[in-house]
């Protein structure tokens, strides 16, 4: 009898740390600083939703709305994998943001799940982002002002980082010379901000010499204990960067471990989460 009870209460623990993994979002909150970052945009608050999978959270999404608007976002990075894979519901995923979309700067970049959209439906989507004045930056990039001075935020396509997914690094030169040929324009004495879907590519990013990168994909390694990623939702055991803050020279990546889930729809201690950076120049 008392194996039973220790079974049912390991079972009901177990159970209710899945739940809390998946559905009690929180905001994390990095600090960013970097002598670059021009005094307009010192404490400028940024705020990176990513890999929601078209998840929901209460009525109309108010709960994941009144948290993002809780934390006084100056703008907002999307990183992919807002929608759902192929059959994704462009329309719910528009409704779903549209009172940030309405309210707050958004700089959208694509993950491997819009591009599972066909060519047509993808264009749509996109145009819908860009009529609710969404900046969707796919191998393209814009510039955030104020008070005349600015910083640059660039996106790439997820879709040259899916060719690397299966290479190593070391053979990944073909890579580093699309995105160099791409964004040979940076101009090193602006910060440069880059949303790139995949984290696992850090070091080819790293080449362009970006200052800071938003990146998601990996869902915070799944299951993950401390900053241990046990896997990636493909299937990787110890992802490197799938989450938090990494460093690498002078460029910082924020891992966020998103909001929904996809292949593999379990969390385990690895909370779904929004993510906050403060930027600051000293």
């Amino acid at each position: 009898m008392v194996l039973i009870y220790t079974i049912i209460g390991i079972t009901l623990i177990l159970c209710i740390l899945i739940y809390v993994s998946n559905n009690m979002l929180k905001v994390t909150e990095y600090r960013v600083v970097n002598s670059k970052i021009p005094k307009a945009f010192n404490n400028l608050n940024i705020v990176q939703i990513s890999d929601t999978h078209s998840k929901m959270f209460g009525k109309n999404n108010e709960k994941l709305i009144k948290l993002v608007e809780s934390t006084n976002p100056d703008i907002i990075v999307m990183s992919g994998d807002i929608i759902a894979g192929k059959k994704g519901d462009i329309q719910k995923a528009i409704e779903m943001f549209k009172p940030l979309y309405q309210k707050y700067p958004v700089y959208y970049s694509i993950g491997n799940h819009e591009l599972m959209l066909d060519k047509n439906k993808l264009n749509k989507y996109l145009k819908m982002l860009e009529n609710n004045g969404v900046k969707v930056l796919i191998d393209n990039s814009s510039y955030y002002e104020k008070n005349g001075e600015k910083i640059r935020i660039i996106g790439i396509n997820y879709d040259e980082n899916a060719n690397m997914e299966n290479n190593s690094i070391d053979k990944n030169e073909n890579f580093v010379k699309i995105i160099k040929d791409k964004f040979n324009d940076i101009n090193k004495d602006e910060y440069n901000i880059l949303i790139a879907h995949d984290p696992e590519n850090f070091e080819l990013y790293e080449k362009i010499k970006p200052d800071l990168i938003f990146s998601g994909h990996d869902h915070g390694g799944l299951i993950r204990f401390g900053k241990v990623a046990l896997l990636s939702p493909r299937k990787k055991f110890f992802p490197k960067y799938a989450y938090g803050k990494n460093t690498i020279n002078d460029t910082t990546m924020i891992t966020s471990s998103g909001i929904g889930n996809a292949r593999i729809p379990i969390r385990l201690f690895n909370r779904p989460e929004i993510v906050k950076v403060i930027l600051k120049n000293e």
